[in-house]
């Protein structure tokens, strides 16, 4: 295998993967603060800002529940979860040794845990904005965090699913031949 700099065919490994995974997953939890703060500081509950009309609308909405806004009104029991929730995505990102795409994906979920967790700590609620709909049909309001979570839960299912296809390719292709001849 071929060395550059630190760099193997297979991407980033060790210290230098955790390094540029945990610097994405600061970015988005930068990223994510800095947007609630404008909208914090700009909107307030009920305002409307058209940005894209019929699609896309910023508006400041207080989430005390979980996704969704499920359970309102029951902070402590997200704020909890939350703390529950990052402490084992931090495990699980020491799980994902020699994926690096899995590490990025798993970072991505862990910011936007991070990101709500600070809103739940600062505020008692998540602050909520980005508006998406088509039409009438709108969907619920989120968040950099949360689209960070979402992104991040999708881009893992599909590395897992491709990740086991690929593993059990391999075992089929090293497995000795069947004598019987069956498949």
């Amino acid at each position: 295998m071929c060395e550059v700099s630190g760099r193997s065919r297979k991407g980033l490994t060790g210290w230098r993967r955790y390094a540029a995974a945990g610097g994405f997953a600061a970015a988005l939890v930068v990223a994510d603060q800095i947007t609630k703060s404008l909208v914090v500081h700009h909107l307030w509950p009920g305002r409307l800002v058209v940005v894209v009309p019929r699609f896309f609308n910023l508006t400041l909405c207080r989430n005390t529940g979980g996704a969704f806004s499920v359970l309102p009104d029951k902070p402590i029991i997200f704020t909890v979860l939350s703390i529950i929730a990052v402490a084992l995505l931090c495990y699980l990102f020491t799980r994902f040794e020699g994926r690096g795409a899995s590490s990025f994906a798993a970072a991505a979920i862990l910011a936007g845990a991070v990101g709500n967790l600070a809103d739940r700590f600062r505020f008692g609620y998540v602050v909520d904005f980005v508006d998406l709909h088509v039409g009438p049909w709108h969907w619920y309001v989120f968040n950099v965090a949360d689209a960070a979570i979402t992104l991040g839960a999708i881009a893992l299912f599909v590395l897992t699913f491709v990740d086991e296809r690929r593993r059990s390719r391999k075992a089929r292709a090293e497995s000795p031949p069947d004598p019987a001849g069956n498949a």
